[in-house]
């Protein structure tokens, strides 16, 4: 890990004795046009040795924590497809009111949500990196899915309702929370519509 992989994740351990549920998730920044950008934070536990650690003695190593973050761009929102295809997008971008649909799969073996969290355990071994303080007992446990609009989000909803499942919205950005819990339960399909209004 090169050290501004260790300071970000050394900022968002901070926060994590605040919160520590939203740290992982999918924001996508949306152009008019139907391109944009990507961005994927995941919990991981690296392999590899952070320098921080090989560079102290006098204690036995046994537990890591790492956000590991890649950013991509695409030239289409439909042809954008995250974990084997568990998240698509299917947009309709004519008028003055565009809008998104946003399908996500859900069940016990999800693999985007795989590819985002490790399970329950582990994320509650990470909590312990993240906050010796032990205040915070889980951390990762929240799927964050941001859609950044070029306009304002007028409508923002989801179907099926769930524990904890949140749509929101805040100007330009849509937000919607899943439980990683009530994800990987056996059901239908989330499906989050957003729509939002063209600046004249």
């Amino acid at each position: 890990m090169r050290s501004p992989t260790l300071l970000l994740l050394f900022l968002l351990c901070g926060l994590c004795a605040c919160s520590g549920d939203e740290l992982v998730g999918v924001h996508v920044d949306l152009a008019k046009d139907g391109s944009g950008t990507v961005t994927l934070r995941a919990l991981r536990a690296p392999e590899e040795v952070p320098p921080a650690e090989a560079r102290s003695e006098g204690a036995k190593w046994n537990l890591r924590a790492s956000l590991v973050a890649s950013q991509g761009t695409f030239e289409k929102v439909a042809d954008l497809k995250i974990g084997d295809g568990g998240i698509t997008f299917t947009p309709d971008l004519t008028g003055e009111r565009p809008g998104l649909r946003v399908r996500l799969q859900r069940g016990p073996e999800t693999p985007w949500i795989q590819a985002l969290t490790p399970d329950a355990e582990a994320r509650q071994k990470m909590a312990k990196a993240c906050d010796p303080t032990g205040r915070t007992r889980e951390i990762a446990d929240v799927l964050r899915i941001e859609v950044d609009a070029p306009g304002s989000i007028i409508t923002s909803g989801v179907l099926p309702t769930g524990r904890g499942v949140a749509a929101d919205r805040d100007g330009e950005r849509a937000v919607l929370l899943l439980p990683v819990r009530t994800a990987l339960e056996a059901g239908d399909e989330f499906v989050w519509e957003i729509s939002w209004l063209m600046p004249k």
